[in-house]
């Protein structure tokens, strides 16, 4: 199976994404054309990166747009295959809604500010165009470096990782960690694509027969190498990282079977990957149900916040049922 395997060790924006799928061999006059079909330019060059050679794709504009509408319609009328364009509309969304959340309210009112410059749609556009010339079946990535420290922004001194990018992270359940400088080294951009291209985070290089590597330099200069590292080569399917779940359950004996009957469907709906009641005997010959519930660990945690009701009273809460049970 030929894959692109992400190595963000140094972080990602959307000029890195760019620089690195060109440097992997992305098609270069797709992505120029879907670049100027926005109004920017696109140049293209090569740079060490603490002596690593990378590819400088460096997208300018002096316009900039503002509203989640005015960026589908800029999107809508680019120089885009279907597929990198629905991909890219997914991707702005992404950053609508991180911006909604993070400044409560809808995602239509939502105003972009640092992300708002027409080269970060244009980066958008030119990843999405860029990725679907390389063919590759699945896309995955290691952990993504976030940085440290504070970064400026219109709404003053902020921390790394910034509160749009955190809430794409936190959304998409992306895994990541802080350093290793402490400057901003994932932007919202840079998080919403890989949000949109990433099928599986891993913990660590897969065996992989690699073919082909690319780099795509920042912008800045650190003690590390600031670039986006890529690999595209062959991975058999038995070499890949398994998956880790673990299982949740709960003994019930006074929930009656109207409430049962919905449990079910709340539980996938709450993001388990599977669910199921069975009926047991309990101490002193009551009839009662075992309920377990299969998810990743992260959902798991997330069952159990603290914020919930027990289990009784969440289900007759649920079903619309009055409940009269005591309060723990």
């Amino acid at each position: 199976m030929k894959v692109l395997l992400f190595d963000p060790f140094a972080g990602a924006s959307g000029d890195m994404t760019i620089g690195c799928l060109l440097d992997l061999g992305a098609d270069t006059s797709a992505v120029r054309d879907a670049i100027e079909s926005l109004g920017c330019k696109l140049e293209i060059s090569k740079e060490q990166k603490s002596h690593i050679l990378a590819t400088r794709a460096r997208v300018t504009s002096d316009k900039r747009y503002q509203s989640f509408d005015e960026a589908l319609s800029l999107l809508e009328n680019a120089s885009l295959e279907p597929l990198a364009r629905d991909r890219a509309l997914k991707i702005i969304d992404t950053l609508a809604n991180a911006e909604s959340t993070v400044h409560g309210v809808p995602k239509e009112e939502a105003r972009f500010h640092e992300i708002g410059a027409l080269d970060a749609l244009a980066d958008i556009a030119g990843s999405c165009v860029a990725l679907h010339s390389l063919d590759v079946e699945k896309v995955f990535s290691l952990p993504i470096s976030v940085g440290g420290g504070n970064v400026a922004s219109a709404h003053g001194l902020l921390p790394v990782p910034g509160p749009a990018t955190l809430e794409i992270l936190r959304a998409h359940r992306i895994p990541w960690k802080g350093g290793p400088v402490d400057q901003e080294l994932l932007t919202p951009t840079g998080a919403a694509i890989f949000a949109n291209f990433v099928d599986r985070f891993l913990d660590s290089y897969p065996a992989i027969q690699a073919e082909y590597v690319g780099y795509g330099a920042g912008s800045k200069d650190f003690h590390v190498p600031n670039a986006l590292r890529g690999v595209i080569g062959q991975l058999k399917e038995h070499h890949l990282t398994p998956d880790r779940v673990v299982q949740l359950e709960t003994n019930v004996d006074d929930v009656t079977g109207e409430i049962l009957g919905i449990l079910i469907d709340l539980l996938m709906e709450a993001g388990a990957l599977d669910a199921s009641i069975v009926s047991v005997v309990m101490k002193k010959g009551r009839p009662g149900n075992v309920i377990p519930r299969r998810g990743y660990p992260f959902s798991a945690r997330e069952a159990d916040t603290g914020r919930s009701p027990p289990c009784r009273r969440r289900l007759n809460w649920a079903a619309g049922q009055p409940c009269n049970c005591r309060p723990n």
